[in-house]
């Protein structure tokens, strides 16, 4: 990080802290004349006395005045060239999200929204001037992520390649409990017969004459299972022969850093809403004869693409796919965990309306590898992102009319 970005960092919290009547006496002549704007004077001093107060504490920390200034004044031409870009660009930031950063900042200062703008306003800063210093930083923002964010693409290989380079393989730190038995050659059909019953659910270790070889990472792995182990499901087991002995091994468990289940359900519902046409009565006196079509035998998809009112899976016959119930509203995801497989719930209702669900089955699923790759996607994405922004700020100076006024 240079030493301008840690100055940077942390602007917002001080200019909500500072107030501006030290800046009275300052000449509000022009600084610097940036494309169709200004820098003045006045803002580059009260840009500098923000960041002198924001360190303090730790003066040290920071150049020279003249560093100091130079450097501050290249962050406001700067800031000054992206504004006007956006604003060319009709960029618009909503002003709930302005006051979702407001929130943000008097949570990390554990107080209420409220005590923030009062304590604001008694030091002196116009409310006005903080939403506006908000708003530019959440537009500056905004315009990097749409126009180098777009420059950004990081492929299935990339990933591969550095997951199976060394700073990649310390990542996954996968270690595999192998079960192991060993036949001779003329053994071949006791062998075959214990890999077909261990292959059935049973378990290698429960035999008399078996080994555990306990966890190992994939190099402490025997070498003739190498290349099989990283593939077995848990349970799983393989027969091979070499130099004419039989080596019997099954997956017992593997655990990774990277592993997570999270437990996952194909869930089928209708939903009613309530409106001009349904009221709630109406709604649920539907949906109460509509389940009873259906734990009487008709079919629920049919049903489903009949009446549902859930656009999304209209024509799917209701079917929500595979999720985790936490992608679902409580109100829903309560329902869906106390059912039993092709159950069908009784009417309910969510923020959406009243519904019926049916969930058609669940399933354990490690996520890990997918939690991996995209922690590396973000990794290498963010590295990559860091280098584009700075060719694609150094371009738009580059481009820019900037003249410096004595």
């Amino acid at each position: 990080m240079t030493k301008m970005s840690r100055l940077k960092n942390g602007l917002l919290t001080a200019l909500l802290c500072l107030g501006t009547a030290s800046f009275a006496q300052t000449l509000d002549s022009i600084a610097v004349v940036v494309n169709d704007d200004v820098v003045t004077s006045t803002e580059l001093a009260t840009r500098i006395a923000l960041i002198k107060e924001q360190y303090s504490a730790t003066p040290g920390v920071l150049p020279n005045d003249a560093a100091l200034s130079k450097q501050i004044l290249d962050a406001l031409i700067l800031e000054s060239l992206q504004l006007q870009l956006a604003q060319r660009g009709n960029l618009v930031i909503p002003e709930q999200q302005i006051d979702a950063a407001l929130a943000n900042i008097a949570k990390n200062q554990k107080v209420t929204v409220s005590q923030l703008l009062t304590g604001l306003q008694n030091s002196g800063r116009d409310i006005d001037d903080v939403r506006q210093q908000i708003r530019n930083e959440l537009t500056i923002s905004e315009l990097q992520r749409q126009i180098v964010g777009r420059q950004i693409f990081i492929s299935n290989a990339e990933i591969d390649r550095f997951l199976n380079s060394q700073s990649g393989q310390s990542l996954k730190d996968t270690e595999y409990q192998l079960g192991y038995l060993r036949f001779d050659g003329q053994q071949r059909e006791q062998a075959e017969s214990l890999l077909d019953r261990l292959n059935q659910g049973g378990d290698l270790l429960a035999e008399l004459t078996s080994k555990d070889l306990g966890f190992r990472p994939l190099s402490g792995v025997p070498s003739i299972f190498r290349t099989l182990v990283p593939v077995l499901n848990d349970g799983e087991a393989v027969l091979i022969e070499k130099d004419g002995v039989l080596h019997l091994a099954q997956l017992v468990s593997k655990t990774a850093a990277e592993s997570v289940n999270i437990r996952e359900y194909s869930i089928r519902h209708l939903l009613i809403k309530t409106d001009a046409l349904f009221d709630t009565r109406s709604a649920k006196s539907l949906l109460s004869d509509l389940r009873q079509q259906i734990l009487n035998g008709a079919d629920m998809a049919q049903l489903a693409d009949q009446f549902s009112q859930d656009a999304g899976t209209k024509g799917l016959g209701g079917d929500l796919g595979w999720n985790s119930l936490d992608n679902y509203v409580p109100e829903f995801s309560a329902v869906a965990r106390t059912l039993e497989a092709n159950q069908v719930s009784e009417v309910f209702e969510s923020p959406f309306g009243f519904h019926i669900l049916r969930v058609e089955d669940s399933r354990t699923r490690d996520v890990g590898i997918d939690v991996l790759r995209n922690q590396v996607r973000n990794q290498l994405s963010q590295r990559r992102y860091t280098d584009a922004l700075q060719r694609w700020q150094a371009e738009l100076s580059a481009e820019s009319y900037i003249e410096y006024r004595p």
